[in-house]
């Protein structure tokens, strides 16, 4: 007797436990198992993102890398983390990096901003630092809407804005400062 009575009690202990269970999981939500939150207003993202563009001759244009880009088909516009970008120029390639960026598809144009810096190894080295800027590819041209400081080994240039054109070679800033120290002395 004692040995039924003893069945029956763990019987009933586990039918109490499997039913405490059962109601318990029907009570908590469920959970998302993905890592990645996609979000309903985009079309297509992508992830460590590479994209080169040549020129007519088969030589780069420029390089451009992202870790995550996302576009939204509403304004034809791509948000992009972190942007850095290569842009070949006759007297040396620009190195361009960024926290934001945000390509517009339409105008074809990549505005890049908050803590942008631009350098350019070789030569005539050259470092530029400002919140903002525009590159248009198709017109190779950058320009900053923001202050930027310009320095060099030879100058040390603060603006209100400025605009790097990289097909004349021409730079243009405005409302500038500049120290210029000469090489010779």
């Amino acid at each position: 007797m004692r040995l039924r009575l003893l069945l029956l009690v763990l019987f009933l202990g586990f039918g109490a436990i499997a039913i405490g269970w059962v109601y318990e999981s029907s009570l908590r939500q469920p959970q998302d198992d993905a890592s990645l939150v996609f979000p309903n207003d985009i079309d297509y993202f992508l992830t460590n993102m590479r994209y080169r563009q040549l020129n007519a001759d088969g030589r780069l244009d420029f390089e451009f890398y992202t870790p995550r880009m996302e576009h939204y088909p509403l304004g034809d516009v791509s948000e992009i983390e972190v942007p850095s970008m290569q842009i070949a120029t006759d007297s040396g390639p620009w190195q361009v990096d960024a926290i934001f960026g945000e390509f517009h598809h339409q105008q074809s144009r990549l505005d890049l901003r908050q803590k942008v810096v631009m350098l350019r190894q070789g030569d005539t080295p050259m470092q530029v630092y400002t919140e903002s800027i525009s590159f248009e590819p198709d017109r190779e041209l950058v320009s900053a809407d923001s202050e930027i400081l310009m320095l060099s080994p030879q100058a040390r240039i603060t603006a209100q804005s400025a605009e790097f054109d990289f097909a004349a070679e021409i730079y243009r800033f405005d409302q500038a400062r500049a120290v210029y120290r000469d090489e010779n002395s």
